[in-house]
């Protein structure tokens, strides 16, 4: 709605604007044309500095170390039980113990030296590949462990080597919490 009349020798506008645009419209055109001085399209005007050429460098990455088995759980029937993951004794479906693992596994030893009883190495694997395959793969795990300990002056008469294999994992999934050897002090 617009309502002109006449007051003083001017004419004065009622219709509806929006507020401060008597004030935004000068201030918006010097900014703009502020910004188009600003980008010259002349070469010689301006001052360009092109970034430096990056240098990546690969990230160090290492093992995470292997976790210390100088503790052992006590179960509910009075065994204790020390648990490692597979991956950390071998390399992918190997029975070889690495280097690492049998630095770690000296930990337990002295633990386990002076326990009397019978010493179960079991072995565990993951649903991946064939069922004989890693039963086996278990068996030969925990055989290496055994061979481990015998060789630090625990009688093999009291080693005891268990293959679970993939007992408990589910078909054909990639389970870092089944691929494991435990140590159980019966």
């Amino acid at each position: 709605m617009y309502h002109a009349f006449r007051t003083a020798g001017r004419a004065v506008s009622r219709g509806r604007r929006l507020p401060g645009t008597s004030v935004c419209t000068p201030l918006a055109l010097a900014v703009f044309l502020g910004l188009t001085a600003a980008c010259s399209k002349d070469a010689a005007a301006s001052t360009f500095t092109p970034a430096p050429h990056a240098t990546r460098v690969p990230p160090a990455v290492v093992a995470d170390p292997l976790p210390p088995l100088g503790n052992f759980i006590t179960q509910a029937d009075g065994s204790r039980v020390s648990t490692v993951s597979a991956d950390y004794l071998f390399d992918a479906d190997s029975d070889v113990l690495r280097p690492e693992a049998a630095t770690a596994l000296a930990g337990i030893v002295p633990q386990i030296r002076e326990h009397d009883g019978r010493v179960q190495v079991v072995g565990y694997s993951d649903g991946l590949g064939a069922t004989e395959h890693n039963l086996e793969l278990s068996r030969r795990r925990a055989s290496a462990v055994q061979a481990y300990l015998a060789g630090q002056a625990i009688p093999a008469s009291l080693l005891e080597v268990l293959a679970r294999g993939e007992q408990g994992a589910a078909d054909n999934v990639a389970d870092a919490s089944r691929r494991r050897v435990e140590i159980v002090l019966r």
